[in-house]
């Protein structure tokens, strides 16, 4: 394997890389947003093409879109991986007019949803572009999966994943990097989420003549958002928020109704934290302040945890070898956000994340990715690739 080769073509392919991320942000992408979807497909396809040996097929949802799949199969695979990133952003239609790409003065490429995660595919795609026309591909059959409804917690494209899990070594995730002191963090270990809705029903009454008559919904709403926040717990960095929230009509009529959405943050295992969330959400349904008052609660995990594990592991000791090979200290870390890579080890595959580039202002109409470290982190899995054909 020569490092040097590869060095010298993620460099060559490093501007078309960025004009394919500056088309991308112009595209509004925000999920269930079927027309920007087909968009942003039709330009992944088009550098998919590019790559020798890549089949391609989509899976459409109706209201969702499309997640594309380009697969890379040998006649006789030993083993399978995933490389994954999605293509949906937070920013509703409109946005991508108002906030067009640029490239400041320090070399940061500005843009909507451009390092969460339209530069994952950018990387992964070129890494293997690279590999393969090196000669570096390993004898796996290679699923690239672009999805397009993560931000909304991977809905319809759980499907996708818990049908391509089967046989599958390893998951590898491109949300943006996570830089370290020394140089980038692997993400072995992810925390979960879930999200919640709680409804109060009370009786409406005119707030000065029937006063007493009333039972206020969201004086009831108060006391279940305290409640709810009094299950924080700081020590495990597990936290409970609420917002938004609503209730009740013209403010001289005691509220008949009132309702609040929440999460739950930060839990670090399936099993002992979920259900102990599960228990605390559905207690704010056991006892009303007012017991005239009527409560209901509803919860969903958003994402289940990434716990952190031996093959897990093993994967991340590969990003560690070509880290060392291309000068670049690796480290094996957990964050406390959630991605897909959370999902793929809820469906039994082992998962490793933060292959993107850096990034910063994500979520945000600042979002930008530092331009040397697309090519930089291209190199690195298309040498990461190398090893697992020189390995086996």
């Amino acid at each position: 394997m020569n490092i040097e080769k590869i060095k010298t073509s993620a460099q060559k392919y490093l501007p078309e890389q960025v004009d394919l991320l500056k088309r991308f942000v112009t595209v509004d992408s925000e999920s269930k947003y079927v027309e920007g979807n087909r968009q942003v497909v039709d330009m992944a396809r088009d550098i998919l093409a590019g790559i020798p040996g890549v089949t391609m097929e989509e899976i459409f949802f109706e209201g969702t879109g499309s997640h594309l799949i380009a697969r890379i199969k040998p006649e006789n695979p030993k083993g399978k991986i995933i490389l994954n990133s999605h293509m949906d952003t937070v920013f509703p239609v409109g946005y991508a007019a108002k906030y067009p790409p640029f490239i400041d003065d320090e070399n940061w490429l500005h843009g909507l949803g451009v390092g969460d995660c339209k530069a994952g595919f950018a990387v992964s795609a070129y890494a293997v572009k690279i590999a393969a026309e090196q000669g570096l591909l390993p004898n796996k059959e290679i699923v690239m999966l672009y999805s397009c409804d993560e931000e909304i917690g991977s809905i319809t494209s759980r499907e996708v994943f818990a049908k391509e899990a089967p046989g599958t070594e390893c998951a590898y995730i491109f949300e943006s990097a996570a830089k370290t002191d020394k140089g980038y963090g692997v993400v072995t270990a992810r925390r979960g989420v879930i999200l919640g809705a709680l409804d109060i029903k009370g009786v409406e009454a005119h707030a000065g003549g029937a006063y007493l008559v009333g039972h206020s919904a969201t004086k009831e709403l108060a006391h279940k958002i305290l409640k709810l926040y009094s299950f924080n717990d700081y020590e495990r960095k597990i936290y409970y928020n609420v917002a938004p929230i609503s209730g009740g009509r013209p403010n001289g009529i005691v509220a008949g109704d009132a309702h609040m959405e929440f999460c739950c943050a930060g839990l670090p295992d399936n099993s002992s934290s979920f259900a102990e969330a599960e228990a605390n959400i559905e207690s704010l349904a056991a006892h009303n302040e007012d017991p005239v008052c009527e409560t209901t609660v509803s919860h969903r995990i958003l994402f289940p945890a990434l716990e952190k594990n031996e093959a897990g592991h093993q994967a991340f000791t590969i990003a560690e070898k070509a880290g060392k090979l291309l000068g670049i200290t690796m480290e094996e870390i957990a964050e406390p956000t959630a991605t897909d890579a959370n999902w793929f080890y809820y469906y039994g595959v082992p998962a490793v994340d933060a292959f993107g580039p850096v990034e910063s202002g994500m979520h945000t109409t600042e979002e930008k990715v530092y331009i040397p470290t697309i090519a930089e982190k291209t190199a690195l899995f298309a040498t990461m690739l190398g090893i697992m054909a020189e390995e086996g």
